[in-house]
């Protein structure tokens, strides 16, 4: 079966041909055909704004935002002129105050695709390890309803064709027995009005959750509402490329789903799995 891995990033080497193909000839070993690439927003000069705060986010973003989108786009749409089977990206966060800001960003550009990632909660980047500390004097419950609430925006404001990750929030372990279910629903129906896809992730496998994202629980509201899905590694380095997707494939399909979603120029496509 050929597949698609949608996030990936380049981030780790140079912006070259030769980089990006390392990334296609592992992702060729696991029958990925087709790679996309959907560097971290926050790594560019041009959206440093986009994070900007007086607390700690926009210090830690402003440190990172080296890199010109323009070099980025250049070198992806030379990889697709060569033939090479590839699809620009973004992965971008969604911070409540800037919507608009980042709406207005993200059409500047000619993405394929653009995916919406919640990273933050105020000044606090739950799933950095810089931030470790900080979850031990908060509620974890309180926290997870919190950060659904934020994704529910990201989804609800229009910007974003896939969402990613849905529950990154779990990464370190830090999971609720309290009963989110009802949240899981308002998440899923808010996917199901504003037409995205969800990601099926299997980055959670190699984080200390030690699972795919999303949960079981989430899933099972994923497929109630019919909610179009794709799988992504979200690989950081050409090895991870297409990583666990027989673990993945038989994951959706213990759910019923049968087709899995692809995009070129914001238009969502699918093909059978």
């Amino acid at each position: 079966m050929d597949l698609r891995d949608y996030h990936v990033h380049l981030e780790q080497g140079p912006y070259t041909i030769e980089w990006m193909k390392r990334f296609l000839e592992e992702g060729a070993k696991r029958s990925v055909k087709e790679v996309g690439f959907s560097e971290h927003c926050y790594r560019f000069i041009q959206a440093m704004h986009l994070w900007r705060s007086s607390g700690s986010r926009g210090k830690w973003h402003g440190e990172r935002a080296t890199e010109d989108i323009e070099q980025y786009i250049k070198i992806v749409e030379r990889a697709k002129s060569e033939g090479l089977p590839v699809k620009l990206g973004i992965e971008m966060d969604y911070i409540p105050e800037w919507e608009g800001e980042i709406r207005d960003f993200v059409l500047k550009y000619p993405f394929d695709y653009v995916i919406g990632a919640v990273h933050w909660l105020g000044d606090f980047g739950f799933d950095n390890p810089d931030y470790m500390p900080e979850w031990e004097t908060r509620d974890v419950y309180e926290t997870h309803k919190e950060y659904f609430g934020v994704l529910i925006k990201a989804i609800e404001s229009g910007i974003f064709d896939i969402i990613a990750h849905i529950d990154v929030i779990k990464v370190f372990g830090h999971v609720t027995v309290k009963d989110l279910a009802p949240v899981y629903e308002k998440v899923a129906a808010a996917m199901k009005r504003a037409n995205v896809c969800a990601e099926i992730s299997t980055a959670g496998i190699r984080k200390p959750i030690g699972e795919i994202y999303p949960s079981p629980a989430i899933m099972n509201y994923l497929k109630k509402y019919e909610i179009p899905i794709m799988i992504n590694s979200d690989a950081h380095r050409p090895e991870d490329v297409g990583r666990d997707f027989d673990r993945a494939l038989k994951y959706v399909k213990t759910y019923g789903f049968k087709r899995l979603c692809y995009f070129g120029k914001r238009k969502r496509l699918h093909y059978e799995i």
